[in-house]
């Protein structure tokens, strides 16, 4: 079977990340931002070996291949992980089937090593010890269209950029109401009674054509908030659709990261409508 030759453009992306990628301490750099901003001194601080200036050097890299992004906060500079290019090289090289298969293993891993829970002495009752963290996920996306349209389509076509699957599209609906303590929420219809509908977030903050704040469960069941910002700004002639999921309480440790997807292939989607 020939594989498809690579976009002279989709080449080069990649050729940038995995530049970014072979060297160990812009590997370590994407740990860090993991956890959550950086400034760029606490970034060097985290260094002692490196210089200032060696360290800004591979911020640059990392921030050319697309995998950091910036924002100014008056006098300081922050730094974001951008998990974007990441996502298009793993969908390059990895089909849903796999990943399915991969994902199964990796938990089938972590559940063999892990040590069974010690009940307390002197007690009958099972003991339930409960991980509380917080994460912050980060992502965003530029299309070629200005911030009013993005925007507009962006509650206007929810249903269409929010999920991913053509069957539960036929039954359930995904709705945004553009207004303050709107909420998002799904849809679905039911063949012997009104439809269910279960609220991802509210809204609490909106900047018309701007900015976007949401608040809410996301539908987990367990002790978990999350804030969701996501701003329009106007980039050349095109709109930087910008994400910031704040999470905090009760969730597992892959939770982060199947958020993080979501976004993605909602931006991706959203630019297809906003482009085509």
């Amino acid at each position: 079977m020939e594989a498809p030759p690579p976009t002279g453009s989709e080449s080069s992306e990649h050729d940038d990340v995995w530049k970014a990628l072979s060297d160990p301490t812009r590997r370590a750099i994407l740990d860090l931002l993991r956890q959550g901003r950086a400034s760029t001194g606490d970034l060097a601080g985290a260094f002692p070996a490196l210089t200032r200036f060696a360290v800004m050097k591979h911020l640059s890299v990392l921030e050319h291949a697309g995998l950091v992004v910036t924002r100014k906060e008056g006098r300081q500079k922050w730094n974001y992980l951008n998990a974007v290019p990441l996502r298009r090289v793993y969908e390059r090289w990895v089909s849903r089937y796999q990943d399915r298969w991969a994902g199964s293993l990796v938990g089938l891993q972590r559940l063999a090593e892990c040590e069974p829970e010690q009940p307390q002495e002197g007690s009958n009752m099972p003991v339930e010890t409960i991980q509380v963290a917080a994460t912050v996920v980060q992502t965003e996306i530029t299309i070629n269209a200005t911030p009013e349209k993005v925007y507009d389509l962006f509650f206007d076509r929810a249903h269409d950029w929010f999920y991913e699957s053509d069957e539960k599209r036929k039954t359930v609906k995904t709705i945004v109401e553009r207004k303050l303590g709107g909420h998002f929420y799904f849809e679905t219809q039911r063949p012997d009674g009104p439809p269910d509908q279960n609220v991802l977030g509210t809204i609490t903050m909106l900047k018309p054509g701007r900015k976007i704040r949401m608040r809410g469960d996301c539908t987990i069941p367990s002790a978990f908030i999350a804030n969701m910002t996501i701003a329009f700004e106007p980039v050349g002639n095109g709109t930087r659709v910008s994400v910031e999921h704040r999470m905090a309480g009760e969730y597992p440790d892959d939770l982060p990261a199947g958020f993080e997807e979501g976004w993605q292939d909602g931006l991706q989607k959203l630019k297809k409508l906003a482009e085509g």
